[in-house]
């Protein structure tokens, strides 16, 4: 360790480097705000990035991989809430990036709920994909499954470019766009590959 080179990442007692931020919808593009010159977070989690008014923006005002040493995302809503881009060093699309398993409901399903006045319970329908990257993230912390995420939609064997999606992911120093298939519940990591400790 270079104790000159380091006194710029630390300030309040601060070690950015060893920082990991983690941030879901706005939260993720507010993460890399944090960012500045002289500093940056070691690690950045985006969990499932807004994506209305920042989709096709100056990297400037949205997440992008300069703004850690390491930016993971999971992308689970890229046709609704979520942002469709690439916006880390590796990005993450459980079952494609939208319409998670369990989360869409009907048209006639939203209609009796709307009768009923179950709103609360719409907004959770509505919503259910956006927040699925927020308990994908979490399982992978609770669990010891691994969520193995391949380089095409269709590949089920893996190879160099594999790698796991969640809180265990710069194992390997992944990167680009990567897949996987989950559950509609937990535990929703459907292979277990139980996690060496």
């Amino acid at each position: 360790m270079n104790v000159l080179s380091d006194v710029a990442y630390v300030a309040n007692g601060i070690y950015f480097p060893r920082m990991h931020l983690i941030g879901h919808s706005l939260g993720a593009h507010v993460a890399g705000y944090t960012r500045d010159n002289k500093k940056r977070a070691g690690r950045i989690t985006g969990l499932d990035p807004a994506g209305p008014l920042f989709e096709g923006t100056d990297p400037k005002v949205r997440l992008d991989p300069t703004d850690a040493d390491f930016v993971d995302v999971i992308h689970t809503d890229k046709t609704g809430f979520g942002i469709k881009q690439s916006t880390g060093h590796v990005d993450f699309y459980p079952n494609g990036g939208e319409n998670q398993p369990g989360c869409k409901a009907s048209v006639a399903e939203y209609f009796k709920k709307l009768i009923k006045g179950e709103i609360n319970e719409i907004a959770k329908s509505i919503n259910c994909s956006h927040m699925r990257a927020t308990a994908l993230f979490t399982e992978s912390i609770n669990t010891r499954c691994w969520f193995l995420s391949f380089p095409s939609e269709n590949a089920v064997t893996c190879d160099t470019v594999c790698s796991v999606m969640g809180y265990d992911s710069p194992a390997g120093s992944p990167s680009g766009n990567l897949f996987l298939h989950t559950e509609s519940s937990s535990p929703y990591c459907s292979e277990y590959l139980n996690k060496q400790y």
